[in-house]
């Protein structure tokens, strides 16, 4: 009888848990839609405005600082006052600008809008990694955020060959009405299917007006305690790997067709260059996921960044071998931007309910910032000669340091027991009130 019971009970739990992660995955192929479509129309949209490259340069350099702000700001502002109405408000800003970027008549309008519209874009993924994350037992936590986070280059992907089809006969402006009307649908299902507060936000509050130490001033709560309870040593280790491999990832997908025609290939083959970067990321990504269904994924990308340092080094020595080159670039993809694609569940893990969407956020802000610093500097060091060997040196000692970072983020991580891992770095990463109360 028992079993009859709970077992329908059991099956809505699980039909919620799939509905909420779908819902989440498609904001984030919205995401990674809105994000990158600017990648996609700048050619025409140049050409249309008549817009010079600086300028162009500026109009992408807004909306990446518009991005890393709204991740910065959004996701404590979600632990505070609610995941599913921060999402909502991520929505509703990146749909009324990126609409309004159909209408933009110049680079500076342009580039207002979208750093306005990048203030949503970085904000949604925070909320959506939180609320996959506590809607899923804490077996297939770490899974379903990293399947939920595919869909960013995924929407990519697919947004990009929406345009390719359509952008010619329509013209520009159809990107940015599609992009943003996509984004305001959204909301009808998040509301509908994504509940007002998980039983997770419930300890949120009461946990923030407790801590009068950490909390005591106005930078610690917008902060959300993000370092309290042991992780300022695990939160600084996993920044420095995200940062590393980020700024390598920037680099790769920004420069690799460039890379490829210089060594012989032709223009329109070099261009699938960083696709297949893209596509093996997808990959990557879905194998690590199914490796660690039932645990954290620290180990395991870790060891992919090990793997992608060697294939980086590698791909260095034989990237004018045509075919060789481009087989290389998906094992690349698969190992670093596959690896890249489990920082929200990485940083779901590391940080409890009490503040999660600033971890996210404050992760994925750090993320985006390499993202910007890679292509500036791997154009100065194109622009100074470098050669490849000592470029693609360079880059598999990145990917060394990001697994070098993960390793001791999860080396230093508190265990579930609130017990530090290290010990040496007990007492250093202890709350002034933890001190103070005598906990060793």
């Amino acid at each position: 009888m028992n079993h009859l019971e709970v077992a329908p009970s059991a099956g809505r739990a699980v039909r919620s848990v799939i509905s909420i992660t779908l819902v989440c995955f498609a904001v984030s192929m919205i995401d990674g839609f809105d994000t990158l479509m600017l990648s996609f129309v700048a050619p025409l949209l140049a050409k249309s405005l008549q817009i010079d490259h600086a300028s162009l340069g500026r109009v992408f350099g807004a909306g990446f600082v518009g991005t890393v702000l709204g991740s910065l700001i959004i996701g404590p502002l979600a632990d505070r006052f609610g995941r599913r109405k921060m999402l909502v408000l991520a929505l509703v800003v990146t749909g009324g600008f990126t609409l309004a970027c159909a209408f933009a008549s110049s680079a500076g309008t342009l580039a207002a809008l979208r750093f306005l519209g990048g203030l949503g874009m970085g904000g949604a993924i925070p909320p959506i990694a939180a609320i996959t994350a506590e809607s899923a037992s804490s077996e297939r936590r770490s899974s379903l955020v990293i399947l939920m986070f595919i869909g960013f280059p995924l929407g990519a992907v697919v947004g990009g060959a929406i345009t390719a089809a359509l952008m010619m006969k329509f013209g520009w402006p159809l990107v940015f009405l599609m992009g943003g009307s996509c984004a305001l649908a959204a909301i009808i299902p998040v509301l509908l299917i994504i509940p007002a507060a998980t039983p997770a936000e419930a300890t949120i509050k009461p946990a923030l007006q407790d801590n009068n130490g950490l909390a005591g001033s106005l930078l610690a709560r917008f902060v959300g305690n993000l370092f309290a309870e042991g992780r300022l040593a695990a939160t600084f280790a996993l920044w420095f790997g995200v940062l590393a491999s980020m700024i390598l990832s920037g680099f790769l997908v920004s420069f690799m067709p460039t890379i490829l025609n210089l060594n012989g290939v032709a223009p329109d083959r070099a261009a699938l260059g960083a696709v297949v970067i893209n596509v093996g990321a997808i990959v990557g990504a879905l194998l690590i996921s199914l490796i660690v269904r039932r645990g954290a994924p620290f180990v395991a990308v870790a060891v992919s960044f090990v793997a992608g340092a060697v294939m980086v080094f590698t791909l260095g020595r034989v990237i004018g071998a045509g075919n060789a080159a481009f087989g290389l670039l998906f094992v690349v993809g698969a190992c670093i931007v596959g690896g890249q694609l489990t920082f929200p569940a990485i940083a779901s893990c590391l940080f409890p309910t009490g503040v999660r969407a600033a971890g996210v956020g404050w992760t994925l802000a750090i993320g985006r910032t390499g993202s910007i610093i890679g292509p500036v500097v791997g154009g100065i060091l194109l622009g100074q000669n470098w050669s490849l060997g000592h470029l693609f040196l360079a880059a598999a000692l990145l990917a060394l340091f990001a697994a070098l970072g993960i390793t001791l983020a999860n080396l230093w991580r508190p265990r579930g027991d609130g017990t530090l891992r290290h010990k040496p770095f007990a007492k250093f990463m202890m709350t002034g009130r933890e001190v103070s109360n005598g906990k060793h």
